[in-house]
């Protein structure tokens, strides 16, 4: 067995990656049948669509040689040097060549043109594979790169990009051939480089699933705040005033209370955030607008989406309820101190989803309507009623994080099935089960209130007085 033969034998090995391979196999035949309609339909901008499909799966490829390379033995194995770029070719290219023959069936192209235009859709699904690629070599959090999509999802939308990557693909083709070879040439040249080894070597990266693993999270922060506080000193410390302020409420508090532990436990979260984040809140407010403006001219109802990814950015939020010293506090303290913040966190942003909410009802007034391409488009403010979302849905995230406290992947499993029922219950007026619609009114979401907040608190508790609280 040769080591690209090993290397190679990652991909099916790894049980993770089964769930990954069968995930994208069921996009990948979604996709194939796309393409089928579009070829009796005449929609040719599904032709481009296998772009976000070998945009994402090429991520995942690349994390596997760099999860080699940042090992420190890796640069003393005997013939590895070139095996990074060898596994990169030996996958990518397949895969770009299986997906470039949909063009095959191309209509209206003769046998010489339907050529061209295969050669050119190899090429282009290249440049996209060796982008993906350069992101995760680029990036140690390579998470970033699937910020990417959205942005391809909303091109599509606004100037039909597939449509247009579909016709650079077939009317220019020679051209899409000649950057393709260009961008694998440089691909061959960099991947090749006897030091890769050597720069990536000791060095911390996120691997495939490190994104669910909280203890490379918990370092990849800690090694975030370093090189922080290095560029600029003094950037990870607590302001004076603030910790002032919290210190004096703990002081005040009588020793080993739970008014103590519960002041703990909002200086331990809170502290940092309001001190030493301030410029990212002034960042955030600046770029919210256009966000909003943007949502709120779409057509679609989804809008309301906004109003409830908050609820779902808590999940890996603690609630110091575990700790790695058995010694820091006793249950009683831990369990209320827990409750008090999980309340606090939730009217905190309950407050702040109904500003927004609120924002765009004032903006509805004065936004003016926009025509795109023929296509008026009306600014709809967010439904002000969904803004109660996030205190239905955060004690149910924190009781998931609770539940699968040592099992990450489980735990945004579950988040993501909570956020889809709440999403589609603010995109869907009424359910219909049954032949009877079911209708979501106030008084429906009165009676849920209490049920949530108590299976929250009854799991925290349970946990805080039985469970083993030490990670």
């Amino acid at each position: 067995m040769t080591i690209l033969q090993a290397n190679l034998k990652h991909l099916y090995q790894r049980k993770s990656f089964w769930f990954i391979g069968l995930f994208f196999g069921f996009i990948a035949f979604a996709i194939a049948n796309a393409i089928f309609l579009a070829i009796t339909g005449n929609s040719t901008g599904a032709f481009a669509s296998p772009i976000i499909w070998i945009f994402c799966v090429s991520v995942f490829i690349a994390s596997l040689p760099i999860d080699v390379l940042t090992k420190p033995f890796s640069y003393c194995l005997p013939g590895h040097r070139k095996i990074p770029r060898n596994f990169l070719f030996s996958v990518g290219l397949p895969l770009s060549f299986l997906w470039s023959l949909s063009f095959i069936f191309y209509p209206g192209l003769n046998i010489i043109e339907t050529s061209l235009a295969c050669l050119s859709a190899f090429s282009t699904f290249t440049i996209f594979y060796w982008f993906a690629v350069w992101c995760v070599f680029k990036f140690k959090n390579w998470i970033i790169a699937f910020a990417f999509i959205p942005l391809i999802m909303l091109g599509n939308q606004l100037i039909n990009l597939g449509t247009i990557t579909t016709f650079a693909i077939v009317e220019i083709p020679l051209l899409m051939i000649l950057s393709g070879t260009a961008v694998n040439f440089i691909a061959w040249n960099h991947w090749g480089k006897t030091d890769l080894a050597r720069r990536y070597s000791g060095q911390f990266w996120m691997a495939a699933f490190d994104a669910w693993n909280m203890k490379k999270m918990s370092k990849y922060k800690q090694i975030k705040s370093a090189e922080r506080d290095k560029k600029k000193p003094n950037s990870t410390k607590i302001n004076s005033s603030v910790e002032n302020f919290f210190i004096s409420r703990i002081n005040r508090t009588e020793i080993g209370s739970s008014g103590q532990h519960i002041w703990g436990g909002f200086y331990k979260t809170f502290g940092l955030t309001i001190s030493q984040q301030r410029y990212d809140w002034m960042r955030f407010l600046i770029l919210i607008l256009p966000i909003l403006c943007f949502l709120c001219y779409m057509p679609a109802g989804g809008k309301n989406i906004i109003l409830m990814m908050p609820g779902l950015m808590v999940i890996y939020m603690s609630l110091w309820v575990h700790s790695s010293l058995s010694i820091t506090a006793g249950r009683r303290q831990r369990f209320w101190s827990a409750l008090a913040l999980a309340a606090t966190v939730t009217i905190l942003i309950t407050l702040a989803v109904t500003l927004l909410a609120i924002i765009t009802q004032l903006l509805e007034m004065v936004m003016p309507p926009l025509t795109v391409k023929g296509h008026e488009f009306t600014f709809s403010a967010l439904n002000i009623n969904y803004s109660v979302m996030p205190i239905l849905m955060i004690p149910l995230m924190y009781t998931i994080a609770l539940i699968f406290h040592k099992k990450p992947i489980l735990t945004m499993f579950f988040a993501m099935i909570v956020f889809q029922v709440f999403f589609i219950t603010s995109i869907v007026s009424n359910l219909k089960i049954m032949n009877h619609k079911i209708l979501i009114t106030p008084l429906q979401i009165a009676i849920m209130l209490p049920l949530v907040w108590a299976i929250f608190i009854t799991t925290l508790r349970r946990i805080s007085m039985k469970a083993c609280l030490t990670n």
